[in-house]
């Protein structure tokens, strides 16, 4: 009802089949029309000036941009905040790969924050499961690689320090429940360390092609 409310300006489309989330995200994907994609979650929202601030960003240089997650938990109603860094993130704007890099490494941005070029998801969730990967886990792979993909192909991202997009933090949320099972949290946390050392893998990959062409030059 409330998509229809919208008439021609969106398209609503709901799979009568549950195939998993990538595949969701994908069929969503590919039917976009426009260059870049926000895939926001059912149980979080954005902010009015969320999509003119990121999208100011997207420079070709410039592989996705994102904002600092408040996170507002549902029963205590006790907010925080994620990629909050004065030391990492100075202020907002356009900056190096490399001021990123580590704190991903370790962490994770969510897509629910960012905003990304369409071929570069397709790119990232089309394959499912990543090669050589080990463990399993409901969700996990794509969602980190989207953003690996893009330290990868270009030299900067785009970050706005105001709190542009909110995450629910409650008893139903993935990574929430994760965190209360240690066997779950044993799990995500596996299942995510296998799509960074792919990225680690492609990274070395990177180097190796770069020398090639160095020395055949």
């Amino acid at each position: 009802q409330v998509a229809d409310s919208y008439g021609d300006r969106i398209r609503y489309i709901k799979s009568e089949t549950d195939y998993g989330p990538h595949f969701c995200w994908l069929d969503g994907i590919i039917r976009a029309t426009g260059d870049y994609v926000h895939l926001q979650f059912d149980d979080d929202w954005l902010e009015p000036a969320y999509i003119e601030t990121l999208i100011a960003l997207m420079q070709p240089d410039v592989g996705f941009a994102f904002s600092t997650v408040k996170v507002v938990n549902t029963e205590t109603g006790q907010e925080d905040y994620l990629f909050k860094s004065k030391r990492r993130l100075p202020n907002s704007g356009i900056f190096p790969v490399k001021n990123i890099e580590k704190y991903v490494l370790k962490r994770l941005i969510s897509p629910a924050a960012a905003i990304y070029r369409k071929q570069d998801l397709i790119d990232a969730i089309y394959q499912g499961n990543l090669p050589l990967k080990n463990a399993h886990y409901h969700g996990v792979g794509p969602d980190a690689f989207a953003t690996l993909l893009c330290l990868l192909r270009y030299p900067k991202f785009g970050y706005s320090q105001e709190p542009l997009a909110c995450f629910r933090d409650h008893a139903n949320s993935i990574t929430t429940n994760a965190r209360s099972d240690e066997t779950k949290k044993q799990q995500l946390k596996a299942a995510y360390q296998d799509v960074k050392n792919f990225y680690k893998e492609l990274k070395w990959l990177q180097r190796i092609r770069r020398m090639q062409q160095f020395f055949k030059k």
